[in-house]
Parts: C-alpha cells; sequence; structure tokens
C-alpha cells in the first residue's frame, strides 16, 4: 500500500498596515491556457487577443494564481473578487482596503500586496539591446545619464535592468504607467538604487521607498511602496498548496 505526507498548508501573518508581501509565482504548466475556472468574462476576452499559444498560457496561470493568492487574503472564492481599472488603467479591487501590483518576464512572476497604499513592482529578464546607450538617453534622467558615464562596460546590461525595474515599479505605482515619462523620475545607478528624482505630484523623493528582489540570476526585479521605509516579505506561491492567512 502506497502512503503519503499530505502538504501543510504554508502560514502566512495576516497583513498589517505598513506590511508588504512580495509572491514568487512561475508561470510553468500550473494551468492550462484552456481553463479558465475563475477569470471574468473580460478577463477571457483579453487573453483570446493574445496571438502566442504560450503567452495565453502564461496569462491564464498569471490571472488564476492571482485570484486565487488574493482569495487567501480576502476570504473569497477567487472567482468573487471583483476588478475594476483606475483612470489610467491600473487595476484594482473593488471594496478592499488590499492594494497590489503584479508582474511578469517569461515564465516568471511577481505579486506584491500591502494595505491602503500605493505601490508598483516590475520584473525583467536580461536581454541584449541593439541600442542600449541610445535607450539610456531616451529614458533615463540627466543625473542618470551622468551616474552611467561611470559603470563599467561589464556592469553596463545589469545596471540598466535594475534601473529600469526601478522606474518600471515606480510608474506603475503612481497608475499613470509609460504616460508618466520615466525620464521624470531618477535613481541612484548603485544599490540601493534610491529614489533621487521625483516629480511634484507625487511629493518628496523620501515619501518612496525602493527595494530590489533577488529573483535569481540575469534577471532583475523592483518594488516600490509609498513609504519612508519597507521591509518586504518575500513568499513562493504553490497554487496546489495555498497559504493560510493567520
Amino acid at each position: 500500500m502506497v502512503s503519503f505526507t499530505p502538504k501543510t498548508a504554508q502560514q502566512i501573518p495576516y497583513l498589517k498596515m505598513g506590511d508588504v508581501h512580495v509572491w514568487k509565482i512561475s508561470l510553468e504548466g500550473a494551468v492550462e491556457p484552456n481553463e479558465f475556472t475563475s477569470l471574468s468574462d473580460d478577463e477571457i476576452l483579453k487573453i483570446d487577443r493574445l496571438r502566442s499559444q504560450r503567452h495565453r498560457a502564461y496569462a491564464v496561470s498569471m490571472k488564476e494564481q492571482l485570484r486565487a493568492l488574493l482569495s487567501c487574503y480576502m476570504g473569497l472564492l477567487p472567482s468573487d473578487i471583483r476588478f475594476q481599472q483606475a483612470a489610467f488603467g491600473k487595476p484594482y479591487i473593488i471594496d478592499s482596503p488590499i492594494s497590489f501590483n503584479v508582474s511578469h518576464s517569461g515564465s516568471r512572476a511577481l505579486v506584491a500586496i500591502t494595505l491602503e497604499k500605493e505601490l508598483g513592482v516590475d520584473i525583467e529578464n536580461w536581454r541584449h539591446l541593439d541600442n542600449l546607450e541610445g535607450m539610456v538617453c531616451r529614458n533615463f534622467s540627466k543625473a542618470e545619464q551622468a551616474q552611467w558615464l561611470n559603470i563599467a562596460d561589464h556592469d553596463r546590461m545589469s545596471t540598466f535592468f535594475n534601473i529600469w525595474t526601478c522606474k518600471e515599479a515606480f510608474i506603475k505605482a503612481t497608475g499613470r504607467g509609460l504616460g508618466l515619462g520615466v525620464s521624470r523620475c531618477g535613481f541612484s545607478l548603485s544599490q540601493p538604487n534610491q529614489l533621487l528624482e521625483c516629480p511634484d505630484e507625487y511629493g518628496d523623493v523620501s515619501h518612496w521607498t525602493c527595494v530590489s528582489i533577488d529573483v535569481g540570476d540575469q534577471t532583475s526585479a523592483s518594488l516600490i511602496v509609498e513609504s519612508n521605509s519597507c521591509q518586504p516579505i518575500i513568499y513562493a506561491f504553490d497554487p496546489d498548496n495555498p497559504p493560510q492567512i493567520i
């Protein structure tokens, strides 16, 4: 007779004001692209517009796992969670104090969760860029470009993607996206990548904290939180064994 020991659900402390939880998620093989068990009709329509079968599978996996994860915090069925979009398209949960943000690159994803604070997260797999210097000129602030001149050639790819994730996380936190203009926010190019330049409408740089997230080789990830300090707790999400919030 085959015996087995059932998995014990990971116990996660409930979310308090000031806490930030960041979840690492794998999009490989978690959900088949034709499985829409908890998604809304609008989500399904958007996924169906994707041309690549792999991208559709990743999108289904991302949205299904996001709902499964948020349901652990909210005590709702995944299908009962209702999303809405703010003026510039940033999603939020209707009638909930939970703030969240999502990013994925290839088969890896991150979900950041907090209470009543703006936050953004971004993950990027490193890749060759044909015109790296041109990207810096178009997207880095003048102060960042001055720092760039001191970066050694062998460190330029990692530095670029580290800063790019900082910028993407910031514009996602503000809710403006690329419409804000990534050159309007500036960071220290050496870690920790402190926010040094902030558009006036989003307050002083001291109102925001940037944290690098370790996600493995050849990948950069950053978290931005509207707070003067942040020490995120990092978890790995297992869709077959969701966490228990205690």
